[in-house]
């Protein structure tokens, strides 16, 4: 078995068990909506710590692996100990703000009265700056695998952390428990104890002299000049992707309060999960897009991406089509009526994440062209609009001017991809219209009128049994949607018959 294969077949392994640690910790942890709240501020927080590094462990990581492909095992160790200093300076910093915040959370998070909940922030946000560090040595040793393409070798280890800490939540939580700190002070032990055994296995498979590492984490004019421009390019679309997906909590959490924070935060892991779950499904493209463009194959290049936009487009729109029209019953078997009123939220956040069957191959093609112009412009415009949107009607609307425009957002995002296609690509309209928009009628017609003669039979109470039954009853309707798509698209149909004749299961 490749080792490309592996990691993508360990990547879906491992969002199997964060969907286990969404659907049986969520609601756990959401009994109790403040705290749930106060806990999505947190891994929004821990998120941006993998954003402290500015761009430069990216760029270290591409110039890591070169000098690994030469066997300089030297310069691969000053490349990763230059951009590690860079990411654990900031995450120094980082931490101290965490420190400041544990010591009074009401700067970040408005309206916990409760003094027993504020002890709990206090102590939720305590151990996350003491465990800044974990994250930053876990994302080092990620890189030393990933460069040696035995990413699914650490994988594995953090899969199993994944299932521990799934499992520690039954001792934490249920019947009148509510251990929130203990619980999170387990979690990081265990990504703790995770990051070890990685060190141990790279030391012991890769003969990686640790100790060397250790004193290489250090500043390097050279190597700064080196890293800089791609790492600078990196930070500007960091900063888009940061401003339009990760600060809605801070803003809520500021302007509403914790409970209101609870409610779209569960808008957000549903949004979360699928973006996961789209990234999966097109980043092997990345590499063989790229492979195209070095040996100049622009043809068979845009004839693949077209191949991808229709082979992929029922696999994106119809999942999340299908969780729309029955939102409410999801969100009822899931974390129960408490969340009603993040159903509509949920519902319009979600329409958005129909067009990425555009936006994510689309952008993969524009990055490897290195169109660095339109690149700007595409990062830059989501959250331009989000929060111009936000900022003129959040008044008026409230939490559900935050949904109205991540939807707005990402649809004019898609209509400039399109444009772009359109005119960059000469892709023409006529493909669009004969190959995208006659194909999909039919099946989304069917799930409609599957959702029309189910929604009665779907359930309507909290429980993971209902749930169960939920996710049994619209896997049937997205299994009615895709035969449909195969006998009504011709491209699909071949699309799908010469994956299934490469298809081998002794690659697995």
């Amino acid at each position: 078995m490749g080792n490309f294969v592996k990691i993508y077949f360990w990547q879906i392994i491992s969002i199997f068990f964060n969907f286990g640690n969404v659907f049986i910790v969520t609601p756990f942890i959401s009994s109790n909506s403040i705290l749930y709240g106060v806990y999505s501020i947190l891994m929004s927080a821990y998120l941006f710590i993998s954003y402290a590094d500015l761009g430069f462990l990216g760029a270290g990581m591409k110039y890591a692996s070169e000098s690994y492909a030469r066997k300089d095992r030297e310069e691969e160790m000053r490349l990763l100990g230059f951009t590690g200093i860079v990411f654990l300076s900031f995450v120094f910093l980082f931490s101290l703000g965490l420190c400041v915040v544990a010591y009074d959370p009401g700067i970040l998070i408005h309206g916990i009265s409760s003094s027993e909940d504020l002890n709990t922030a206090k102590s939720l946000f305590l151990v996350l700056a003491l465990s800044c560090p974990i994250y930053v040595i876990q994302r080092i040793v990620q890189i030393i695998f990933a460069i040696r393409l035995m990413d699914f070798k650490f994988q594995r280890i953090l899969i199993l952390s994944n299932i521990l800490k799934i499992l520690s939540s039954f001792l934490f939580f249920g019947g009148d428990a509510y251990n929130l700190v203990w619980f999170f002070i387990t979690s990081n032990v265990l990504s703790a104890l995770a990051v070890i055994v990685g060190i141990y296995i790279a030391k012991k498979e890769f003969d990686y002299n640790f100790i060397v590492f250790f004193k290489s984490l250090r500043f390097s004019r050279e190597i700064f000049q080196k890293t800089r421009t791609l790492a600078f390019t990196s930070l500007f679309l960091t900063v888009c992707w940061v401003l339009y997906y990760e600060l809605d909590n801070f803003f809520i959490a500021k302007i509403f309060g914790a409970n209101e924070v609870a409610k779209f935060a569960i808008c957000l892991t549903v949004l979360s999960y699928f973006r996961a779950l789209f990234g999966i499904l097109y980043s092997p493209f990345i590499s063989k897009f790229n492979q195209l463009i070095g040996i100049k194959a622009h043809t068979q290049l845009i004839d693949l991406f077209k191949k991808v936009l229709i082979g992929f487009m029922p696999i994106v729109v119809f999942p999340v089509l299908i969780v729309v029209l029955t939102a409410d019953n999801f969100i009822m078997c899931w974390v129960g009526e408490k969340y009603s009123d993040s159903i509509l939220i949920t519902k319009i956040m979600l329409c958005g994440y129909m067009f990425c069957f555009i936006t994510n191959p689309t952008g993969i093609l524009v990055m490897a062209y290195e169109k660095v112009r339109q690149l700007y412009v595409t990062s830059a415009l989501q959250p331009i609009v989000y929060w111009l949107g936000i900022g003129t009607t959040v008044n008026l609307f409230g939490l559900l001017s935050f949904a109205i425009f991540k939807f707005l957002a990402f649809l004019i995002e898609s209509i400039v991809y399109i444009f772009i296609l359109i005119k960059s690509f000469k892709i023409p309209v006529s493909f669009f219209l004969n190959n995208i928009v006659k194909s999909i009628i039919l099946p989304i017609l069917v799930i409609y009128f599957s959702v029309y003669l189910l929604k009665s039979y779907l359930p309507m109470s909290k429980g993971y049994f209902y749930l169960l039954i939920y996710f049994l009853e619209i896997g049937v309707i997205f299994i009615l949607s895709m035969l449909t798509y195969y006998f009504t698209s011709i491209v699909f149909r071949n699309f799908v018959k010469e994956k299934l004749a490469n298809f081998s299961l002794s690659k697995f």
